[in-house]
C-alpha cells in the first residue's frame, strides 16, 4: 500500500511540476538568463553610424548564441514547452538578419539594410509576443 501512495505522488509531482520548480521556478530561471544577456548586448552601446554596424554584429551575435543556449538548456513546464521553443527559435532567426544587416551596412545597400532590418525587427517582435504569452517579461523586454 505505501508503495502504491508512493508512485501516486511520485505522478501527482510529475504532472503538477514538483520538484524542478514548476512553471513560477521556471519563469524565474528564464527572466534572470534574458536580463543579464539583454544587459550584455546594452552594454556594446548603440552604433553610431552604418559603419559600426559589422563591429556591433560581430561582438553581439556570440552573446544572443550564448543566451539562447542557456535558455535551451532549461526544461520548460510541458505547458510552455511548444510557445517556449518558437520563441527561442524566433530569437534564433535574429542572428541571420544580424549578419545581413552587418554586410549591407558594410557595403553600404541601403536596400540591403532596411530589408535586414524588417527581418530582424519581425524575429524580434515574434519572439516578443510568445515571450509575454508564457510569463517571460524579461526576455520580451528591449
Amino acid at each position: 500500500m505505501r508503495r502504491a501512495a508512493g508512485l501516486a505522488l511520485v505522478l501527482v509531482c510529475l504532472t503538477a511540476g514538483c520538484g524542478g520548480g514548476g512553471k513560477e521556478d521556471f519563469q524565474k530561471q528564464a527572466n534572470a538568463i534574458c536580463k543579464r544577456y539583454d544587459a550584455k548586448i546594452k552594454a556594446l552601446g548603440t552604433p553610431s553610424s552604418p559603419a559600426d554596424i559589422p563591429k556591433f554584429v560581430e561582438s553581439a551575435i556570440p552573446i544572443i548564441q550564448q543566451g539562447v543556449a542557456e535558455l535551451r538548456a532549461l526544461e520548460p513546464p510541458q505547458e510552455l514547452a511548444g510557445d517556449y521553443n518558437r520563441m527561442l527559435d524566433e530569437t534564433e532567426k535574429a542572428i541571420p538578419a544580424a549578419r545581413h544587416l552587418a554586410d549591407a551596412a558594410s557595403k553600404n545597400d541601403a536596400a540591403g539594410v532596411q530589408q535586414a532590418l524588417k527581418e530582424g525587427n519581425a524575429a524580434n517582435q515574434n519572439s516578443d509576443r510568445l515571450a509575454t504569452k508564457i510569463g517571460l517579461a524579461e526576455c520580451a523586454a528591449d
